[in-house]
């Protein structure tokens, strides 16, 4: 949470000419609710078995990138199914930087309570750190995206 998935996978996308896709707006479309309203009307498990569902509809995308929510990697069988065919890239930060980034409104479940937020954060990290690539999500989104070009191809040529 507070990474800056959704505004990098954006830059990233439009730097490579692919296609992007946000999971969790993906699941919102599907459902027809907000993720807040899954959380409180479903529970969480409702809202990882769609996230599983739309990471498996997404192995078979080519040529697209796609921000995950925050917790999809740290689930077995979603991680799984985000690494088929994936460059995986961890946009790691300081808990106060993220927490900083992140509005206790109550529009993420998940972070209204900051020390629910940090001990998530300290739960998935192990998980995040199998991801291919890390890279400093405290810098400026630009900036963070053209690292993860670089990385993965080894340039920064737009179409790939």
């Amino acid at each position: 949470m507070g990474s800056g998935k959704s505004t990098v996978g954006r830059i990233l996308a439009k730097k490579l000419g692919w296609g992007f896709v946000d999971m969790d707006e993906r699941i919102e479309g599907r459902t027809g609710r907000r993720v807040a309203e899954i959380f409180q009307e479903l529970g969480e498990a409702a809202f990882r078995r769609e996230e599983l569902a739309v990471a498996r509809e997404l192995q078979s995308a080519t040529r697209r990138v796609i921000a995950t929510g925050g917790g999809a990697f740290a689930q077995t069988a979603t991680r799984e199914a985000l690494r088929v065919g994936a460059f995986t890239v961890w946009l790691a930060g300081d808990f106060e930087t993220l927490a900083g980034r992140v509005g206790a409104d109550g529009s993420r479940p998940l972070a209204a309570d900051r020390e629910i937020m940090r001990r998530l954060l300290g739960e998935r990290e192990p998980f995040y750190r199998s991801a291919d690539l890390t890279v400093d999500a405290t810098d400026a989104p630009e900036a963070i995206a053209g690292r993860i070009v670089a990385a993965a191809f080894g340039n920064a040529d737009a179409e790939r």
